[in-house]
């Protein structure tokens, strides 16, 4: 062993060392103020001399690379439950869940064309605790030949998150929905929502803080990093500005629940933009409803599409309007009446255009369906008149706008009353992966707006087996329903969707028992590989 003050023998050793270096250094180049000594052959060449190669005007750009692909992670909600305790505190308390309550999750992956089947795991957030697991399959399928796995109706009690690795090159083809039921209590009725990616930047439209209104903002860090959240709030009167929005830490593997009745009380359709610095979140608004003893309705509402010019919402299932006015008419029953709400989150009023599309084409809407939306507020345009069906909405606007329908169903004062929210939608791609919702029975709603198109679909049943593709036109100006026989045979877990020719624009739609209703935005397109540009430089 050395000594470590080096100071113990070798003496001669390192002297020598020196010597051999010196002289290898005669022998080296040394380049000094711009000026090359070449010292061997005694000559001195100044770097002015040394001639420039020809310019040329052609930039070469910086080489492509491969950038790997991630694990895909989904945050699934929390199970509802009732709140406890002063109900317009900011901090959330909860009491024990209803006994018929139930929540489940079912998850599904699609494997790449000829590769094994990549692994995938439900897991309870923060502990990591296993909920279900899809192993690593070991078969490699013939080329062309995709697989798939199911983890169905998993039964969860807490935010739960799924994690599907790489297919490949690709980042997995898959996606996790949780579903909500109850039969008695406050939070009697159906909810479901997709277990969302997280993100930095989201909107959220249709909470509702008025009496018997409760909305509860959840916010999960899936990530290993610290996420500070800032809210800002939109009502009908403007901005709301309030204290506690800001500066929300939300730790590693936690959830953070905020009664938004404490930030922003007696709003009948309130706008949230959640952002964060640090880690991304996922953030969705569980609403309940309740009128006295009688239950009105439970959604989780997502978040919708980013403001912009244009936003459409599908999915729009209306009861008739004669049932709707009669219920409407009952005192404390006047929220039922459905509207779709637009946040207009800019200084400038924003002018809007409505278009309605029906099952058999374009809906006339009284007014030529023109409205105005003040700066910085939520406006509310009626959809009460419209006749029984399933509608596509389809808004133009000046300005960037964001947008989202709220609607019931119900029969009678004092009977169960249930409540739906329908964020907007993004364009259809490639790969969407929609997963049936526990509990309930999904349809798919598809519409394109501008043209004619065509969308494929291949069903992956509850034992993990694709189906054959079907191919379906979506003629122009119609929205279009398609149930489970329409897209495969036997029980479905999920079914593919890629989008084909003009804009197409889609959501599930699920109903169950009696009222029962919600309706959940179509996840977002598989990605394949990518490349990045990586330049070199000072």
């Amino acid at each position: 062993m050395a000594d470590p003050t080096g100071t113990s023998g070798g003496g001669s050793s390192r002297a020598e060392g020196r010597s051999r270096r010196a002289a290898g250094r005669k022998k080296a180049y040394a380049v000094l103020s711009g000026t090359v000594l070449l010292g061997t052959a005694g000559a001195l060449i100044t770097a002015a001399a040394i001639a420039s190669p020809p310019r040329t005007e052609l930039a070469a750009a910086p080489p492509a690379t491969e950038v790997p692909a991630g694990t895909l992670t989904g945050v699934c909600p929390e199970p509802l439950r009732l709140l406890a305790g002063n109900v317009t505190s900011v901090d959330a308390e909860f009491s024990p869940v209803s006994e018929s309550a139930s929540t489940a999750v079912t998850t599904a992956v699609v494997g790449g064309a000829g590769a094994a089947l990549a692994p995938a795991a439900l897991t309870v957030l923060g502990s990591g605790a296993a909920v279900a697991a899809l192993e690593p399959g070991s078969d490699v399928p013939l080329a062309g030949t995709r697989l798939g796995g199911v983890l169905a109706n998993k039964e969860v009690t807490s935010v739960t998150a799924f994690e599907a690795e790489p297919s490949g090159d690709r980042q997995a083809v898959a996606n996790a929905v949780m579903g909500y039921t109850a039969s008695d209590g406050d939070l009697a009725g159906l909810a479901a929502a997709n277990c969302q990616t997280p993100a930095n930047d989201m909107w959220l439209l249709g909470a509702r803080t008025t009496v018997g209104a409760t909305a509860v903002l959840r916010l999960n860090n899936p990530s290993v990093t610290p996420a500070t959240v800032d809210l800002e709030i939109f009502g009908s009167e403007g901005r709301i500005e309030t204290g506690g929005s800001r500066g929300i830490v939300v730790a590693p593997g936690q959830t953070r629940s905020i009664v938004l009745a404490g930030l922003a009380s007696s709003q009948e359709s309130a706008a949230v933009r959640v952002r964060s610095s640090g880690g991304p979140v996922s953030a969705f608004i569980e609403q309940s409803i309740l009128r006295g003893l009688t239950a009105g309705g439970v959604e989780i509402i997502e978040p919708t599409a980013a403001p912009g010019p244009r936003q459409v919402v599908t999915g729009v299932a209306l009861q008739s309007p004669e049932t709707t006015r009669k219920l409407a008419g009952q005192d404390g029953y006047e929220s039922v009446s459905p509207v779709l709400n637009v946040a207009v989150p800019g200084t400038s009023d924003a002018s809007v255009h409505l278009r309605v599309f029906g099952e058999k084409g374009e809906v006339e809407i009284p007014g030529g369906g023109v409205f105005s939306v003040p700066a910085g507020t939520v406006g509310k345009i009626p959809l009460a008149e419209l006749p029984e069906g399933t509608y596509t909405l389809d808004l133009s606007a000046d300005v960037a706008v964001a947008a989202a329908a709220v609607f019931s169903r119900g029969t009678e004062p004092g009977e169960r009353v249930e409540l739906a929210v329908a964020p907007a939608d993004a364009r259809l791609g490639s790969e969407h992966l929609a997963v049936a919702a526990p509990g309930g029975n999904s349809s798919l709603v598809l519409a394109a707006p501008d043209g004619e198109a065509e969308i494929r679909v291949r069903a992956l049943g509850t034992d993990g087996t694709l189906q054959e593709e079907k191919t379906i036109q979506v003629p122009e100006g119609r929205t279009v329903t398609l149930q489970s026989r329409d897209i495969g045979s036997g029980d479905l877990a999920a079914v593919l969707v890629s989008a084909v020719g003009d804009a197409v624009y889609g959501a599930q739609l699920v109903t169950g028992e009696g009222p029962g209703i919600s309706v959940l935005p179509l996840p977002e397109g598989a990605s394949g590989a990518r490349s990045v540009q990586v330049g070199i430089g000072y």
